[in-house]
């Protein structure tokens, strides 16, 4: 089961959960033990309870407060209004609490299968669960950005209204900074494929390649890489704003071929 978890980037504290889960054999097993989970959360502060906070795209009414602590950790508190919600919440704030940005952005949503969690929840439970972790990527990377752009609201300035006559390669480059990068190069191909589908893109950007050097990406395999790229490249890749995205993603020790 660790083999099959290890290629879903999860941190330790996460991958030992869904380890657990996986291996208990009743699906209603599994269904009690996330209602422990929801007993055992802590309780969160009313004042925290804001629409800034609120999970959209639940059928139960969820908050997450997501911030880095000094160190740069993540840090997460939650609550829901329904028990089987707060379970599965429970699950992500204790597997990712205290990990770093760039783990909580590799965590591939598709581990809930791997730990059979899926078989035990509606469709509309499984997908309030995306929309979980997907808030809590967003929030990491918001708060990434705020840290490079303290002029900025808490909300980030959609990308369309960004003042740059060039604002999809402007937000590549400003979003892969999280990586912390030894280097970092950005083409724009976007005029090689004009007239192709989905060539428009914004501002007739649309098609780049990135080449990116950082000890982010030591002990991570190609697919955890580039799965991190997309990740923090999300709101732009769901957008439409980026159609293709060519991924060269090295280490230190690879980039200088030791």
């Amino acid at each position: 089961m660790v083999a099959q978890t290890e290629s879903l980037g999860l941190p330790p504290a996460l991958q030992k959960y869904v380890d657990t889960f996986a291996m208990v054999p009743d699906p209603k097993l599994r269904y009690q033990q996330l209602l422990f989970f929801a007993r055992q959360l802590p309780t969160m502060d009313p004042s925290l309870k804001v629409d800034e906070n609120r999970v959209h795209g639940c059928t139960s009414v969820v908050h997450v407060k997501v911030s880095l602590d000094n160190e740069g950790k993540v840090r997460l508190q939650g609550d829901s209004d329904s028990q089987l919600t707060k379970g599965l919440l429970s699950l992500l704030i204790n597997g990712l609490d205290g990990a770093t940005p760039i783990e909580v952005q590799a965590v591939d949503p598709r581990f809930i299968s791997v730990s059979g969690l899926s078989v035990s929840l509606t469709p509309s439970r499984n997908n309030g669960f995306v929309n979980m972790l997907a808030k809590i990527k967003k929030d990491v990377s918001n708060l990434l950005g705020g840290e490079e752009q303290s002029s900025q609201t808490d909300k980030e300035e959609p990308i369309a209204t960004i003042g740059s006559d060039r604002p999809v390669y402007s937000a590549i480059m400003r979003k892969l900074q999280a990586l912390k990068p030894r280097e970092l190069h950005v083409r724009d191909d976007s005029a090689q494929h004009a007239g192709h589908a989905g060539s428009k893109g914004l501002s007739g950007e649309s098609h780049f390649a990135v080449s990116v050097v950082s000890e982010a990406f030591n002990s991570l395999n190609q697919v955890q890489r580039h799965r991190m790229i997309y990740a923090l490249l999300g709101d732009e890749m769901s957008a439409g704003y980026i159609h293709a995205l060519q991924i060269i993603a090295k280490t230190p020790e690879e980039a200088e071929g030791i």
